[in-house]
């Protein structure tokens, strides 16, 4: 099956996590190619997926600093819509050196992985694998594996959110990002939980030349393999401030903010390998927590309304740069 880059949150993860290795892989998905690769070879694998992530999914939480009056109905503000977003990738590391690692499994067994002495992709490095790594026991038992080619490649690593919000009460209202658990083909699923909630500054400054307001936001995401094997579990949060200027003669809005975040992932895999003693297969169940690099970004945009529809793009400057666009329609 050919690598694609899909326009969805859930295209976004299946080609970054849960797309199919290219034919000369040994493994189907992530939750496969981590299986045969140690801990410390894992985090430095999978890192930029973290940071994209994190990035992406932080970007897009407001498209002015106006609560209420926004809408059609005076007081009462509704918003349907998506924001889709493009991460900078050439920030992030494409190839590491890994180590030799040893571990003991939980079966008491100690083995070693020896990766080579050639430096290895990341998940956004080069499409081909980068050779094998010999996995042996105490015992002198010893397998090849095939390690794990990038899996995207690109420039810009794409992300779409859809996200609804409400307003307005006591100059607050209120934004969620919902999707379900989304079934990618064969390979596993997602779904996406998010709230965030802005208070208006403005209020509390009469004749004020421009809108203020801060907001705070919360993220989660699962990512799951085939048979409901745990891969990726996420969260965030963001606190920002916003500004923005509306221009009396046509429906235009300048926006910009500050924003501090923070983004986790834990990763969840089974190390597996029959060179175990005597060649059995020997398992172990291996996990880790990784935060996204970027935890302060600036951001500048425009916002138009049409009628009903509002579009909006803006450019964030942060560890992995971010440029979001925005499409909905506001009642």
């Amino acid at each position: 099956m050919k690598r694609q880059v899909f326009g969805t949150l859930a295209g976004l993860l299946a080609a970054l996590l849960l797309l199919p290795l290219p034919a000369q892989a040994q493994s189907d998905n992530l939750s496969e190619a981590l299986g045969v690769i140690g801990e410390q070879y894992a985090d430095n694998y999978t890192q930029p997926v973290t940071d994209a992530l994190g990035a992406g999914l932080n970007a897009g939480l407001f498209r002015t600093a106006e609560v209420g009056g926004t809408g059609l109905i005076p007081a009462v503000d509704v918003y349907v819509g998506v924001s889709a977003m493009g991460i900078s990738t050439p920030g992030s590391a494409d190839s590491f050196q890994p180590e030799t690692e040893q571990f003991t499994t939980q079966s008491g067994q100690t083995v070693t992985v020896n990766y080579g002495p050639n430096r290895v992709p990341t998940v956004f490095g080069e499409e081909t694998s980068p050779g094998t790594a010999t996995i042996s026991d105490e015992q002198g038992n010893s397998t090849q594996v095939e390690l794990p080619p990038g899996l995207l490649n690109t420039s810009i690593a794409p992300l779409a959110v859809p996200q609804m919000g409400v307003g307005t009460l006591l100059g607050t209202d209120a934004q969620a990002r919902y999707l379900p658990e989304t079934t990618i083909s064969n390979y596993g699923s997602v779904s996406l939980f998010g709230l965030s909630a802005r208070h208006s500054i403005s209020q509390y400054l009469p004749l004020f030349p421009v809108d203020l307001a801060v907001q705070g936001a919360w993220q989660s995401l699962s990512v799951s393999g085939t048979d409901q094997d745990g891969v990726v579990d996420a969260s965030g949060w963001a606190l920002n401030a916003q500004v923005s200027k509306s221009l009396p003669a046509a429906p235009i809005t300048f926006y910009g903010g500050l924003q501090y975040e923070q983004f986790e992932v834990d990763v969840d895999y089974t190390f597996e390998t029959n060179a175990g003693t005597g060649g059995v297969s020997v398992s172990d169940e291996i996990a880790f927590s990784q935060d996204a690099s970027t935890n302060v970004r600036a951001l500048a945009g425009v916002s138009a309304t049409l009628a009903l529809f509002q579009v909006n793009v803006d450019y964030a400057l942060g560890a992995n740069n971010t440029v979001s666009a925005g499409v909905g329609i506001t009642l």
